[in-house]
């Protein structure tokens, strides 16, 4: 071992919480759960893991002729990279929301969905803007531009929508990026939020709050989002668990893939 020329590695036959994933199911307004022992994991090999489920979940769904909707981020990013790439399920795959931009350009969503779309040798559509506007004649003039709609338009057709949940300390309210779009009275209201999704940001009920914030975004509306049969979201970690608790029980979400750490906290 000390030569690293042996290798020793614990393999644990069971990587889901069965029990845990009924009790959520049981608890919540969830379709499924897939809760993953991560308690003797590292950190890094706790997201690994959890990304690894994710896929497996995403790649039981997608079959031929499939539309996914896909957001960004870390989590999404392996989710993403652990699908196993195949012939025989062409799929479209629907950048969700504007672009953003990140440290690590390949969690972008474009970028993710470019990836999921080749790994199916199917069609990406993208959504050529950027994730808020702040002018709303321009935001509607945007949204009929053909481009535009033609992506929106297959947003309308998904029966799969993959996204990550972001969490008190990465709202869009407290990201200089972002500082433009904020009114005033949008950054009075920032301590009354909990989290955001595709870009919208939630109050403490769970619902888009009343901030002009939520008027720029360029995303299908939530009413819509909402009508999408399985709605999967990949997050875990105890600071994300009021909004995940939220998300799911306000209909954004109705899978979720998570971990014991997570899982238990949502059921204490």
């Amino acid at each position: 071992r000390a030569e690293q020329v042996v290798e020793i590695r614990i393999n644990y036959a069971n990587q889901r919480n069965q029990s845990m994933e009924q009790e959520l199911t049981d608890r919540y307004p969830l379709s499924g759960a897939v809760v993953v022992n991560t308690q003797y994991s590292s950190y890094a090999d706790s997201c690994s893991q959890v990304g690894q489920a994710g896929a497996v979940l995403l790649h039981k769904l997608l079959t031929a002729g499939s539309v996914l909707g896909i957001t960004w981020g870390k989590t999404i990013q392996t989710v993403v990279n652990r699908l196993p790439q195949t012939f025989h399920t062409p799929i479209s795959v629907v950048q969700m929301a504007g672009h953003i931009s990140l440290a690590n350009p390949s969690a972008e969503s474009r970028e993710l969905a470019r990836t999921t779309a080749f790994a199916h040798f199917g069609n990406v559509y993208y959504l050529n803007a950027p994730l808020y506007v702040h002018d709303p004649s321009l935001r509607q003039g945007l949204l009929a531009e053909p481009d535009l709609y033609r992506t929106l338009c297959k947003a309308r057709e998904m029966n799969v929508f993959l996204t990550g949940i972001g969490s008190r300390s990465s709202l869009p309210l407290a990201n200089p990026a972002f500082r433009p779009y904020l009114s005033a009275r949008d950054l009075a209201a920032a301590d009354q939020c909990v989290g955001s999704i595709l870009g919208y940001v939630l109050d403490s009920s769970g619902q888009t709050a009343d901030l002009d914030l939520n008027q720029k975004v360029m995303a299908l509306p939530p009413e819509e989002l909402k009508a999408v049969p399985h709605r999967i979201a990949v997050a875990y970690g105890r600071h994300k668990v009021p909004v995940i608790r939220l998300a799911v029980t306000q209909g954004w979400v109705n899978e979720l893939v998570t971990d014991m750490d997570t899982a238990l906290m949502l059921l204490d």
